[in-house]
């Protein structure tokens, strides 16, 4: 790069940092009209010294450098404005912008200051076409927030880089608000060039509200823990459960860590909705630890789940022909690690197969390399032995509820589970279940068409799936059980969460 250029570079930095700077001034209330950028750097970090407002002193650092700071950036910037002038203290922060090598790219970026809406964060839904049990949620939920309360709220995800929040692209709203209706094509989200990055517009929730509807990744938890303790704004959670700690035996370690780093946020947010009393517990267990750190943590609220399918779910499910003749089908339904217990189930199928049962049993979910390999051998030494039996890892949302449509009944006897959505789901397409006698799924099972089991018990689930394929009396019990129900409506899960953010 010649002289030139880079004194060209300098003069576009300095002047995006002016622009910034006069986005952030009548925030921290701060007349910085008719001054150079310079000069509004120093106004500016004198006024964050005097106040001694953390709150000031993060939004300062967001105007400077276009990036969210991580506690560890706030704390040294404010001990610096204590330790030198606040000119020599902002030097620091200014060169991570003037540097025209910086990994981060910020230094031509823009910002918008978001105090008037509810910002919620969609980054999974929004970037990745992945579409399990949180993912299910966040499409269920957020379309019912795209009529009158549209104008209320903004979707968000993170940056390219991960240093703040950018407006969903026109493919990433049809991710999340359209996944059963999607009305642009399916493609892939473009790697930003390096001038798209350096020029990306950024929102900063400033004394806002902030819904996190996912469980966010592990390198924006530090971000995310800084603007809940020191930004201003209220941050509340969808709180699915604290397994990856409870029952830290059955996830990858991975998992574990990143969501003690979650917790981390957990201890400084506003309010934590929980899916089912059961997780809700789980969360107020952990808050009752935090007075021992001097924190009185978030209020935990239960919000229980909705239970009813989409219209296309139901459609699909309906349109499948069932043939009398042909064996039942039993359906497993869950992605597959050890707390689904799916090792159990296949047991169970394989000992009735072996007592002479004549059905189908098909398992539908996704899972690590690891996590499947010995499970699908044994799926395929099983159905070479002429048993039959499935196992499906990659399975369209049309093809499943097109295998909830012909199940004469389902099988999900997991360990441990925030809610259990594919116990809802079948019950709300009609289909009774075996499942777990306790938490959460004994919350979803108790009010009928279910028979509930130890998930421990290998004879117990043998039992109980051999009544259901046999017992055709018992199964015309259940399925009255399902007639009577009346499963609850995501509008009024969405409802139940707005009313909630926003009061």
């Amino acid at each position: 790069m010649t002289t030139e250029n880079v004194s060209d570079e300098i003069g576009a930095l300095r002047a995006a940092l002016g622009t910034r700077l006069e986005v952030v001034a009548p925030a921290l209330g701060v007349d910085v009209s008719g001054l150079t950028p310079s000069e509004q750097l120093d106004r500016l970090a004198r006024s964050v010294h005097e106040s001694a407002d953390p709150a000031s002193a993060w939004l300062l650092f967001v105007g400077v450098t276009a990036t969210f700071p991580s506690t560890a950036d706030l704390a040294g910037l404010r001990r610096a404005l204590l330790l030198a002038t606040p000119a020599t203290a902002m030097l620091a922060v200014l060169e991570r912008t003037m540097d025209v090598q910086s990994r981060t790219h910020s230094g031509l970026r823009t910002i918008e200051l978001v105090s008037d809406t509810v910002l919620v964060d969609v980054d999974f839904c929004a970037k990745y076409e992945h579409n399990t049990g949180i993912q299910r949620v966040v499409r269920h939920m957020v379309p019912e927030w795209s009529g009158d309360r549209a104008e209320g709220h903004r979707l968000v995800a993170w940056n390219q880089d991960s240093t703040g929040y950018r407006e969903l692209t026109a493919e990433q709203v049809d991710r999340v608000l359209h996944w059963n209706d999607r009305r642009l094509p399916k493609k892939d989200d473009p790697v930003l060039t390096d001038a798209d990055l350096r020029r990306e517009h950024v929102l900063v929730p400033w004394r806002a509200t902030l819904l996190v509807a996912e469980v966010p990744a592990f390198h924006v938890c530090d971000s995310l823990t800084s603007i809940a303790r020191w930004s201003g704004t209220a941050v509340d959670l969808i709180g699915y459960d604290a397994i990856p700690l409870v029952s830290a035996d059955s996830v990858p370690n991975a998992e574990s860590e990143r969501f003690a780093h979650y917790l981390t946020i957990v201890k400084h947010a506003r309010r934590v909705y929980g899916i089912s009393v059961s997780a809700a517990d789980e969360f107020r267990g952990f808050v009752a630890t935090l007075p021992s750190q001097g924190l009185s943590g978030p209020e935990v609220v239960d919000v229980t789940l909705a239970t009813e399918v989409s219209p296309v779910a139901r459609a699909a499910a309906s349109v499948v022909t069932v043939d009398p003749e042909a064996e039942p089908v039993v359906l497993c339904v869950g992605s597959h690690e050890p707390r689904k217990n799916q090792d159990a189930t296949l047991f169970a199928a394989e000992l009735l197969h072996r007592e002479g049962h004549r059905f189908r049993i098909v398992f539908v979910g996704g899972g690590s390399r690891l996590a499947t390999m010995h499970f699908d051998k044994r799926v395929a030494k099983l159905s070479a032995s002429g048993m039959k039996v499935e196992s499906h890892r990659r399975l369209g949302d049309s093809e499943l509820w097109g295998l909830f449509g012909v199940a004469r009944f389902t099988v999900f006897v997991s360990l441990h589970e925030g809610f259990g959505l594919p116990v809802a789901e079948s019950l709300a397409l009609g289909v009774p279940v075996v499942t777990s006698d306790f938490g959460s799924l004994d919350e979803i099972a108790r009010v009928g068409g279910c028979l509930q089991v130890d998930p421990r018990d290998d004879t117990a689930i043998v039992d109980a799936m051999r009544t259901l394929l046999t017992d055709d009396a018992e199964h015309a019990r259940l399925l009255a059980e399902i007639a009577e129900q009346r499963p609850k409506s995501w509008r009024s899960y969405a409802d139940e969460i707005w009313t909630a953010v926003t009061a």
